[in-house]
């Protein structure tokens, strides 16, 4: 139905197996945990694994196509980005989801998928708890008809993410600018969990991480004027200076580069509205209240107090194999921010 990116002579052996590893992953399913009606949902164990053959795969695909006529997000929409071969959501990934549904009851949210998700999955996972959100809507990205018709679309047709080190994050990185770029709206990461509504803030904004960086972890792009010149500033960026090699050079890296030339200082510290054309320039402590060096302390046990916060970062790269303790404020925030999902995993939640 969409044709294949790399004609490579050994792609079909490859696609055989990645089929045959999907529908195993689907068959041990993690932990499961039974229902009053008996009918387990599947849950998963947190894979890391950087193979995206899977994103060139359309059997056993129960998701509708966001390359469709039909599918249509409104400018003011929420999406996250999905681009592992695990083939369905993990329990944080599930959370970060409910959460923004919840902050947001007038927006819809995206959860746009890199890999197949079969029938089994869409109908018994945490998928199918979502479902019951009326502002979630789930889709299928079929990445080289996804980038048709935009600035990217020979970069992607080239299929660099084959050839990167970091392919799961470099594709993300496209895709979320791909996504802003064609829609509009608020791109976040699948590790960040909302905690209150982000429409105070404004349609056109970005954050620090720190010092060095703004973070591509949660950017707005709307589509007015503003909007417009700056996705189109990032999609040169990306066009002209991709990387394989750098692990941050296409995400934070490029929106961060782009906001040099842009912003009438080149000192981060001081951007902002007044500085950067009235693209709003967030500090820290609204979207990473932890930095990564002190991301332990949302998994142990203690308070966290950070009333400015809109959203928490996790550090997923950094954090997956932590387990989430009892009383930690990442624990109470699950209870509160994603009651659903948490109740779903009980004492399976982050793992």
């Amino acid at each position: 139905m969409y044709s294949i990116l790399t004609k490579q002579n050994n792609f079909n052996l490859l696609r055989k197996y990645v089929v045959v590893f999907t529908s195993l992953l689907l068959f041990i399913g993690g932990v499961i945990y039974m229902n009053p009606q008996m009918q387990p949902p599947i849950m998963y164990i947190n894979l890391v694994d950087d193979n995206i053959v899977c994103h060139y795969v359309n059997e056993n695909d129960a998701l509708p196509s966001a390359e469709d006529k039909n599918f249509l997000p409104t400018p003011n929409s929420i999406f996250f980005h999905e681009t592992s071969c695990r083939g369905g959501l993990n329990s944080r990934q599930a959370c970060a989801i409910e959460s923004a549904s919840r902050a947001h009851p007038r927006r819809q949210v995206y959860v746009m998928f890199s890999a197949p998700v079969s029938e089994a999955v869409y109908q018994r996972s945490s998928i199918a708890k979502l479902r019951r959100f009326a502002n979630i809507k789930f889709a299928r990205i079929h990445i080289g008809e996804y980038a048709r018709n935009t600035p990217l679309e020979a970069m992607v047709a080239s299929a660099p993410f084959n050839k990167s080190h970091f392919p799961l994050e470099h594709t993300s990185d496209i895709l979320r600018y791909l996504t802003l770029y064609k829609w509009g709206g608020v791109y976040l990461d699948t590790d960040m969990l909302v905690v209150k509504s982000l429409t105070p803030l404004g349609n056109n904004w970005v954050a620090k991480q720190d010092s060095s960086f703004v973070n591509a972890a949660a950017i707005a792009i709307s589509t007015d004027q503003l909007g417009r010149k700056l996705v189109e500033a990032v999609m040169n960026e990306l066009k002209t200076t991709y990387r394989p090699d750098i692990w941050v050079h296409n995400g934070p890296g490029a929106i961060t580069r782009v906001l040099r030339k842009m912003c009438t200082t080149k000192k981060l510290a001081k951007w902002s509205s007044k500085t950067c054309q009235g693209l709003e320039v967030y500090s820290p402590e609204y979207f990473f209240p932890l930095h990564y060096s002190l991301k332990h302390k949302y998994f142990t046990a203690g308070e966290k107090n950070s009333k400015d916060a809109y959203t928490h970062h996790f550090w997923n790269k950094l954090t997956y194999n932590m387990k989430i303790e009892k009383d930690s404020p990442y624990e109470k925030m699950a209870q509160k921010y994603c009651p659903t999902i948490y109740e779903m995993y009980g004492q399976g939640f982050g793992l």
